[in-house]
């Protein structure tokens, strides 16, 4: 189980340095938007968040490997970010708060909808509230992914 952890553990930090980047291009992607108000900059902010879940949702997928060992095959995007709001006792603690569900929820929607509809045009208004539960999102995820890789960190010591 230790190489299984320690593997996990360096999947995580990679991935969180991906989000970190992530993130980054978002704020810039979407101030330049806030300024020139230009469409295809709109996309552009849609497509880093579409890549922001996607990040996340790997994380949740890589925890489940080793902890959980099955997903459910239907409606599974929103079973994997439901299961990881819920400690599995004797196996693992919460992996994301009661706090950050709402926005990862939020994420996980907006992603769907963008992958999969093709005839669309983004609303700025309604984008609007998924940038600020980005926003939101990148003040407090780390919270929550340190308090998981402190729970490794304990298991590694055992």
């Amino acid at each position: 189980m230790n190489n299984k952890l320690l593997v996990l553990k360096s999947e995580i930090l990679q991935d969180l340095g991906k989000l970190d980047r992530l993130f980054e291009r978002f704020e810039t992607s979407y101030d330049r938007y806030s300024q020139r108000k230009e469409y295809s900059i709109l996309v552009e902010s849609a497509f880093y968040v579409n890549r922001l879940y996607t990040g996340f949702e790997r994380i949740f997928q890589n925890i489940a490997a080793v902890f959980e060992n099955t997903i459910e095959k239907s409606s599974w995007h929103k079973s994997l970010l439901d299961r990881m709001a819920i400690p599995i006792e004797n196996i693992r603690p919460t992996v994301i708060s009661k706090d950050n569900y709402g926005p990862l929820n939020e994420l996980r929607a907006f992603r769907h909808f963008f992958r999969h509809t093709y005839d669309f045009d983004l609303e700025d208004e309604k984008f609007a509230i998924v940038a600020s539960k980005t926003r939101q999102l990148e003040k407090t995820y780390k919270n929550d992914t340190e308090k998981f890789l402190r729970f490794i960190d304990d298991l590694l010591k055992d």
